[in-house]
């Protein structure tokens, strides 16, 4: 199956996950499409658009799974989830995809599931990246730092 976006839960120091809020009001995960200087390469996928939509940088990438999407008249696609941690977050500045600056969000997991507002669905992947930030970086995520948003 083909993967044709990467998506992922970027916590930084203080477990909070940072989220985008596009100018329709809806918020996302940072992530999107493969491009060919990606090299086919997931991670690189989604350090590029990480880095495009929030000025962000990660480090220390986790496969957590995909889900198959079923788009009508389109062949089922691979949508992967990673988490990773932040290293660094940089000036906002427009996503060259349209020119806008998304709203820049940094919040705990319980927040950021009702702000994307996928239900069920989404809770095991929810549970997965807080086992791996739990794991990989040691953070505390019952008890993750105030929002920030930028």
């Amino acid at each position: 199956m083909a993967v044709k976006q990467v998506y992922g839960y970027v916590f930084d120091n203080q477990a909070r996950v940072v989220l985008l809020r596009d100018p329709t009001g809806t918020w996302n995960l940072p992530g999107g499409t493969p491009e060919t200087e990606d090299g086919g390469d997931p991670l690189a996928t989604l350090e590029r658009e990480v880095w495009e939509e929030v000025q962000v940088r990660l480090a220390g990438p986790v496969y957590l799974g995909y889900q198959t999407v079923h788009m009508p008249g389109r062949a089922p696609y691979a949508q992967l989830r990673m988490a990773a941690c932040l290293t660094a977050a940089g000036e906002r500045a427009p996503d060259p995809d349209h020119g806008r600056i998304h709203v820049r969000h940094r919040c705990g997991l319980v927040e950021a599931e009702t702000l994307l507002g996928w239900g069920d669905v989404a809770r095991p992947q929810i549970r997965s990246a807080a086992i791996a930030a739990q794991r990989c970086w040691a953070l505390p995520i019952d008890t993750p730092g105030p929002p920030l948003t930028d």
